[in-house]
């Protein structure tokens, strides 16, 4: 099972070299008003309280108030020069601050959020998932693995943990297949269910982010995927811990135990948040195409919530410097 692990005041070079393998768009005139958003996922899951104003009907493949329509998406701004960023107001669905957040962007391991709402939203997580040959030999050199091997046999909710804390991207083959058998399936499946959430200028072909040209999002469309994964409990758990340590058993069956370090800086102590600030979790993202990439979740001393992203930042010093100038306006509206 997944046990807390003391986090270290310095992150490793181990760990600073998986960022750089793991998988991080044009930008715009800030606006000067805040700016109201739908919140345009489904209302069809249990954990949702529908006493609240989620809104599910759409409207050209957006929310019938949201703020962006989709005349607005820009299919040339992949290979921008500056980063995307947006800050955005979960307990009003309110855009505080955006630039560039329906120009279409790569991902990176951002892709493991929608595999990560996939595998809470199909499976138990107390199913075994077992390492196939081609979970196991990624074939991408320098990928961050959690170098589990063929017959490896994980418990979901651990081999879970693997993906959003270290972001294995074996960890996002191996959940693929378990779930659809295959992961040209698994990636229609993405498609499917992100555009039922709204994320309609969305097109996945694999579950980790691994970079593809045909693999693409918007940061808007993540922030979609986002919201809705804060709405289940184990998610906001998982992506909370600054480590963990997992045990599964190898083809022989015998017990083994691999502990992974978060790839969020925040947790390893190279950057700091805001004061006011209680950073609950996100995910990393980083490929030469992509840049360097990162959303969070975080409350401010009043117990409000928050999601932030940068992408394609060219640094983890302007992409964490970003984040947190995002935070500090958070706490000043």
């Amino acid at each position: 099972m997944i046990q807390m692990k003391k986090c270290r005041t310095a992150l490793s070079f181990i760990v600073l070299f998986a960022l750089l393998c793991s998988g991080c768009g044009t930008s715009g005139e800030e606006p000067t008003d805040v700016v109201a958003l739908a919140y345009t996922g489904s209302k069809s899951f249990e954990y949702y309280d529908v006493g609240n104003d989620r809104n599910a009907d759409f409207l050209s493949g957006r929310g019938t108030e949201v703020c962006i329509t989709s005349s607005e998406y820009n299919e040339e701004g992949v290979s921008g020069q500056d980063y995307v960023y947006g800050l955005y107001r979960v307990s009003d669905h309110t855009i505080l601050e955006q630039s560039g957040i329906t120009d279409k962007i790569y991902p990176a391991s951002t892709t493991k959020l929608l595999t990560a709402l996939l595998a809470l939203k199909y499976c138990n997580l107390s199913e075994n998932v077992t390492f196939s040959y081609n979970a196991s030999h990624l074939g991408v050199y320098g990928a961050v693995s959690c170098d589990f091997k063929e017959g490896d046999t994980v418990v979901l909710e651990d081999l879970l943990a693997a993906l959003l804390i270290y972001s294995g991207n074996d960890a996002g083959v191996a959940i693929a297949e378990h779930i659809s058998g295959s992961v040209e399936a698994f990636a229609e499946l993405m498609n499917e269910e992100a555009k039922k959430l709204g994320a309609v200028d969305t097109h996945f072909v694999n579950p980790h982010g691994l970079h593809n040209k045909e693999h693409y999002t918007t940061a808007y469309d993540i922030y979609l995927i986002l919201n809705e994964l804060i709405h289940y409990s184990k998610f906001v758990s998982i992506v909370s811990m600054p480590s963990c340590e997992i045990i599964y058993r190898d083809a022989q069956g015998n017990a083994k135990t691999k502990v992974f370090n978060s790839t969020n800086l925040y947790f390893g102590g190279s950057f700091e948040a805001p004061e006011e600030i209680e950073i609950i979790g996100g995910k990393t993202g980083t490929t030469n195409a992509a840049g360097c990439c990162l959303t969070l979740y975080f409350k401010d001393k009043d117990g409000i919530s928050y999601i932030a992203e940068v992408f394609h930042a060219p640094s983890y010093e302007v992409l964490y410097g970003k984040m947190t100038e995002l935070m500090k306006t958070a706490v000043s509206k």
